[in-house]
């Protein structure tokens, strides 16, 4: 892939700051950033989106807002405050869409927990169309369920935003949570232009970390190539994100992991 189409996610080189993470896309020649909201504390949101702007960097997407089941109306509230705020931070940056990672059951309450995620996103929906901020629902690995969110399938992701019903209101698609559906070209072609943002991750055996043992595009088993084709056949038109999560990366300098990315994305 030519990386002007692809973007680069700031938690690939967790611990890389803001200025890091712009100026090693820019230097590699990527066509944009996502940004995990760490790396805009202390920002000039402002300046920020300037900087970016001038170096041709589009934000592809913050992350993130979500977490909607709480266990009462105090919590509730205040994570509608920090999802207004995610909202006000991808508002500045300009960012294609805010990536929705929807939050775990209370108590294991798993129909309670979707239902509290359909309702926060139809409260959240209004303040995000007022900014002209779209809505990212990101489907996880069933593994996640637990510890991270309850919408685990595309098809379910799908489901609920078609009952939300807002233009606003789309996907945020990683292979490395879907890679392995039976129905995942089928649910590509459903989703169509409601896809927001298109994310790549590889999936490397053995699983050593439910979080945090990602691989780089072309380490692991998924199709990418067949992957980012059924995507834009379906109609994406945006830049592809890498976001990588991985320990091992981890420990690796910011430059050299760039690079590796960089290296991968050319095999696909």
């Amino acid at each position: 892939m030519n990386l002007e189409q692809c973007s680069l996610n700031s938690i690939t080189i967790k611990g890389a700051g803001f200025t890091d993470v712009a100026g090693l896309a820019e230097s590699r020649g990527f066509g944009g950033v996502g940004l995990w909201r760490d790396v805009l504390e202390g920002v000039d949101l402002s300046g920020a989106s300037s900087r970016l702007r001038d170096a041709g960097l589009r934000v592809t997407s913050v992350c993130r807002g979500g977490m909607f089941p709480q266990p009462d109306a105090t919590t509730r509230t205040a994570r509608l405050d920090d999802n207004r705020a995610a909202v006000d931070q991808a508002h500045a940056l300009e960012a294609e869409c805010l990536v929705l990672v929807c939050g775990p059951a209370v108590d294991g309450d798993l129909a309670g927990g979707r239902r509290q995620v359909q309702d926060g996103i139809v409260e959240l929906e209004p303040y995000a169309r007022a900014a002209g901020v779209r809505l990212a629902v990101e489907p996880m690995h069933p593994m996640m369920a637990s510890s991270r969110s309850v919408i685990t399938s595309f098809r379910e992701a799908n489901d609920l935003v078609e009952r939300v019903g807002s233009d606003i209101v789309g996907i945020a698609l990683d292979s490395y949570h879907v890679w392995w559906d039976v129905a995942l070209n089928e649910e590509i072609v459903r989703a169509g232009d409601r896809l927001f943002s298109v994310q790549l991750a590889d999936w490397v055996t053995p699983i050593e970390g439910e979080l945090s043992s990602r691989g780089i595009p072309g380490e692991g088993c998924i199709d990418m190539t067949r992957f980012i084709d059924d995507c834009r056949r379906a109609g994406y038109r945006g830049l592809v994100e890498v976001e990588v999560l991985s320990a091992r990366w981890w420990s690796e300098s910011a430059p050299l992991v760039v690079g590796a990315v960089a290296d991968g994305l050319a095999r696909v």
